[in-house]
């Protein structure tokens, strides 16, 4: 129940000494600061460099070619190593399981044409699992499918930024679907679109599938690269999995075992998890510089509530010479305890929120991007201020209920 006059002595005795309550409300307000502060600026963070993962998802492999470095059986150095369809086949026999598979052929600055508008964009032959491995989102229309491989057909996926160059201005993506653009000279179907939020690289893509793309813009067989995703295997079986992948890869390729150029194996699975404990460590340091802040303002709270005891030795003597009990005296100094720290938490909490929305705009990178709070994050902080609130009020208002009316009344 709402007790006014409780409430009218709880303002009265925070605004008394206006500069000994603002000191530490500062303090309270710049711990919580900090730590929303820190935590938008560390998920800022993560999310430009989980963007540098490109199109991919985390959990895959991806097998590449280069050039030898050095010779081998015969074979003379910086040599062109390259993966033939035979490769990819008898690569797919030695994985003991493959939640997604999906080749690629890779054509930079290709020129793609609708009606009089044109311009160069890249071209990605693919199977029908890239839109699992890759996370492409679809806007419109469906993915490359199998049957598509299989008759070879000329059917294309726009990146958003192609809907948006090509077709006329504010052409939904569903409109594009059934269209016909010029794809390298060749008539091809539009039957889907696709938008990768925060990727304008990824958006100026064309997805076609890949019998159709080594068929048609190449002269043999070759596979620029394969991307195997890993489903949810764990971190050690994947580090197997690659290992065994590429010393298999080496020797039928005929690569030196010590040539890192040749042929090798990126294990995405192992990129992600150092960046997860990385973030896992940067979220542990906020959280403690922001809970180490906070003690401090804790401290100042238990502080100031022991010389408000002091000062208020004989109103408390007289308030139980009346009648007060106990616990409406120790419930009296948690309240203002717990209200000064909650005022000036959320003062914090708001300053926080309102610089990261005011700098985000600003700051957008390749490594850092779209930082923002974390609202459960800062509720929690709120609730640790609460509880510190009440425990650093806890001592004062036990002193105070020791004290003795007729102690009290004599106290000068």
């Amino acid at each position: 129940m709402f007790d006014r006059d409780a409430w009218l002595e709880i303002f009265h005795t925070v605004l008394s000494n206006p500069l000994r309550t603002g000191l530490t409300g500062l303090s309270i307000a710049l711990g919580i600061f900090i730590l929303v502060v820190m935590q938008g600026l560390g998920s800022g963070l993560e999310t430009g460099v989980a963007n540098t993962f490109g199109d991919d998802a985390a959990n895959l492999m991806q097998v590449r070619t280069g050039n030898a470095q050095l010779a081998f059986r015969g074979r003379k150095p910086n040599r062109r190593v390259e993966l033939h369809n035979q490769d990819e086949q008898a690569m797919k026999e030695q994985v003991d399981s493959v939640p997604a598979w999906s080749r690629l052929v890779f054509r930079w600055g290709s020129t793609v044409r609708y009606s009089n508008q044109q311009g160069s964009y890249n071209v990605r032959g693919v199977d029908p699992d890239q839109r699992e491995i890759g996370q492409v989102s679809l806007t419109a229309g469906r993915f490359i499918s199998p049957l598509d491989l299989a008759e070879n057909r000329k059917v294309a996926v726009l990146g958003a930024q192609l809907v948006e160059d090509l077709f006329p201005k504010g052409t939904e993506a569903a409109a594009v679907v059934g269209e016909f653009i010029q794809l390298r000279g060749i008539q091809f179907a539009v039957v889907g679109a696709f938008d990768q939020a925060g990727s304008r690289w990824e958006n100026r893509s064309v997805y076609v599938p890949f019998s159709t793309a080594q068929k048609l813009f190449q002269n043999d067989d070759v596979v620029s690269r394969v991307s195997i995703g890993t489903g949810d295997a764990a971190i050690e079986d994947t580090r197997d999995a690659s290992a065994g992948l590429i010393s298999w890869l080496k020797n039928r390729l005929v690569v030196h075992p010590d040539d890192a150029e040749g042929v090798w194996v990126d294990n995405r699975n192992e990129e992600a998890e150092m960046f997860r404990q990385i973030f896992s460590g940067i979220r542990l340091f906020v959280w403690f510089v922001g809970l180490m802040t906070l003690l401090a303002g804790a401290m100042g709270v238990a502080n100031i509530m022991a010389i408000v005891v002091r000062e208020r030795t004989k109103e408390i003597g007289v308030r139980k010479a009346l009648g007060a009990t106990s616990n409406a005296i120790v419930g009296q100094i948690i309240q203002e305890a717990v209200f000064l720290m909650l005022v000036s938490g959320c003062v914090g909490l708001l300053a926080g929120t309102w610089l990261l929305h005011g700098i985000a705009p600003m700051v957008q990178h390749e490594f850092f991007s779209n930082p923002r709070v974390d609202f459960s994050s800062a509720l929690l902080a709120l609730g640790i201020l609460i509880f510190v609130g009440v425990v650093s009020a806890i001592g004062p208002a036990v002193r105070a209920v020791t004290i003795r009316p007729v102690e009290a009344l004599r106290d000068e």
